[in-house]
């Protein structure tokens, strides 16, 4: 991928590309992103312009040997770790000990098609069902594996790890002596949304790359969307405040049976969603729709929620759903915790 076909922050892109230019390059850097945020494009991105033999204008030029099989994420030097867990679609063998390898096709797949997926994408598309992915100490020492070997052809051994929050504590420990002695030509690049879950001393030893949040229109310019029409949680978010404006108990009831079936990660990118929804709801109140980011589908029925909800609701909704996202990771009953959610805001409404 080139700098030229990343949608996100321009300046940001001019600030790796400078990095590069004057020999400022850390040999690990950890960016960290919202969810679809185009943390993995700005690292494939990145990848590909240390190891482009011809670049120019700022980008690499997209046509050399090494640009194509990067751009096909196929070059011998790129490497990827990303969080999995037992799947049907691996050999019996494999699934006590799955590791990124056994899923590189589905990944590739992936992320031709959109490098801006999120972690349920990609369950989905390995085949994990509602289990949760990880990146386990098995990982770990393939990582090293592959690191200690000399580079093919670039003058870079490139290895991205999307999600390393996702990485047990083993892992962890395992690979931090690799990250404070790197071998020769090998660049590290973490793609995280929750760098504070990372370990303090893997954070020390990466240079640290914020991410700013896109524009509507950056958003609608992406191969796909998920989060621009997402009928089902908006219907599900809605239907609770309507249930909580009008008071009518009985009307949860079959949202949150709902939410508690469905697996963790969709559960966590409903709250996450909501999250969003609430505050364009706030923006909105408070006069500033214009910079809330609000989708053309989304705007009539906003407006409308924004002239109808108290002002003390938005907070203490926000509050709620952060409790809700750390029950779920706790592996908390599913029951217990959308009811509570949905209790709460009942109250609050």
């Amino acid at each position: 991928m080139r700098f030229a076909d990343v949608i996100g922050d321009k300046g940001l892109k001019e600030r790796l590309i400078r990095m590069v230019e004057h020999k400022r390059l850390s040999h690990a850097i950890l960016f960290r992103e919202e969810p679809h945020g185009g943390g993995l494009a700005f690292a494939l991105a990145l990848g590909q312009y240390v190891n482009c033999r011809h670049r120019s204008d700022g980008d690499s030029c997209g046509i050399c040997p090494t640009c194509n099989q990067f751009q096909k994420l196929i070059h011998p030097d790129l490497h990827f770790a990303f969080p999995v867990n037992s799947s049907r679609d691996v050999a019996e063998s494999q699934k006590g000990r799955p590791i990124s390898d056994h899923f590189l096709d589905n990944w590739r797949e992936l992320v031709l098609n959109d490098p801006y997926f999120t972690e349920q994408d990609l369950y989905d598309a390995i085949g994990i069902d509602n289990k949760s992915g990880n990146i386990s100490v098995h990982e770990a020492r393939r990582i090293i594996e592959r690191l200690q070997l000399r580079s093919f052809e670039a003058d870079y051994k490139v290895m991205v790890i999307w999600l390393p929050e996702k990485m047990n504590q083993e892992c962890s420990n395992k690979l931090l002596k690799l990250l404070e002695e790197p071998p020769t030509g090998t660049l590290f690049l973490l793609v995280s949304q929750a760098p504070e879950k990372l370990l303090a001393t893997i954070r020390s030893r990466c240079q640290l790359i914020e991410i700013p949040p896109m524009s509507a229109e950056q958003h609608q310019s992406k191969p796909q969307e998920p989060l621009q029409e997402p009928v089902e949680y908006r219907d599900m978010l809605t239907g609770l405040i309507e249930a909580g404006i009008s008071k009518k108990l009985i009307d949860t009831f079959a949202i949150w049976e709902a939410l508690s079936d469905m697996g963790r990660e969709k559960q966590k990118e409903f709250c996450i969603y909501s999250e969003k929804f609430i505050r364009k709801i706030y923006m909105t109140s408070q006069g500033l729709e214009q910079i809330a980011g609000i989708f053309d589908q989304e705007k009539s029925q906003i407006r409308d929620l924004a002239s109808r909800i108290k002002p003390d609701f938005y907070e203490k909704a926000l509050s709620a759903f952060d409790r809700t996202i750390s029950a779920i990771e706790s592996n908390t009953n599913s029951k217990l915790t959308f009811c509570d959610l949905s209790n709460r805001l009942l109250l609050y409404l």
